[in-house]
């Protein structure tokens, strides 16, 4: 209930905007729009600027109904031009229609991807849902001569059909976290962080290592991600190592959702991304 209740506050303008348009289409059976504009529709005649109020009064409730809609709908698009979707500090686990709908529908032209999982960070990204994801960088320090991106790899990786990668930037992944119907697959490990340093840093560094190791990979492969990214280094490498369209050698690209609970392991599904 809790959550629920937490969803709700996170999303209340845009709650409140679909409410308004669902009235918006019963405003018109409720009042008699005709009837009050009579006297307006007797001495106005049709310009440019009330043509449309005038056709919309002329025809009956529907038409009303149809031209209030769209104009409340115009409206609430303009209002959302410079809203920031995700601002509240609380985690943002929603599907991702919703983030489409917030986006495209209402018109949000931005979004907060801290406290948005992972995969949706992704998601978003490569998909263009959005035109900006605002991060303030004082948050992501650059570190100064900072140690190379350490890699490991484990079985054929440059032959294989299905990889995978795993990402350690604020935190370091074990083993034992990624789904025991995925560790057979080869490997390729690439460690920003030693475990030592829980800080969020942006690693221009580490997005280049990500680069070089993906576009070795066989044409056609699989890619499962398991990552520990924060949002200014996944923007990065979800933008610049996969979003290539139709150039790149990834046919599938999969994300793994890591648990809040007990020893964090990575769920056993990965979220399709393409």
């Amino acid at each position: 209930m809790k959550k629920i209740k937490l969803k709700i506050i996170d999303n209340i303008v845009q709650i409140l905007e679909i409410a308004i348009l669902a009235i918006s289409i019963v405003i018109p059976y409720l009042v008699d729009f005709q009837n009050i504009f009579r006297e307006y529709m007797m001495k106005e005649y049709p310009k440019p600027e009330n043509f449309i109020l005038l056709l919309a009064l002329n025809k009956g409730n529907l038409a009303i109904s149809v031209a209030f809609f769209v104009f409340v709908f115009l409206k609430i698009r303009k209002y959302n031009l410079n809203c920031i979707m995700c601002n509240k500090n609380i985690y943002h686990d929603y599907s991702y229609f919703w983030f489409c709908f917030c986006a495209k529908i209402l018109g949000i032209n931005n979004c907060n991807l801290v406290l948005v999982p992972i995969w949706l960070q992704f998601k978003l990204v490569i998909n263009n849902i959005f035109q900006g994801y605002p991060l303030n960088e004082k948050e992501y320090p650059v570190i100064e001569d900072e140690r190379e991106t350490k890699i490991l790899k484990r079985g054929k990786v440059h032959e294989a059909r299905e990889i995978n990668l795993i990402l350690e930037d604020t935190y370091p992944i074990s083993e034992f976290q990624i789904p025991q119907s995925k560790r057979g697959f080869p490997v390729i490990k690439l460690s920003r962080n030693d475990g030592k340093d829980l800080g969020r840093h942006f690693s221009e560094q580490f997005i280049n290592a990500i680069i070089t190791e993906v576009r070795m990979l066989e044409n056609g492969v699989t890619v499962n991600v398991f990552a520990t990214t924060n949002p200014m280094n996944t923007i990065n490498i979800a933008s610049r190592v996969f979003k290539n369209a139709d150039r790149g050698n990834i046919d599938s690209l999969y994300v793994y959702k890591q648990k809040n609970i007990g020893g964090r392991e990575f769920e056993s599904k990965g979220k399709k991304i393409y």
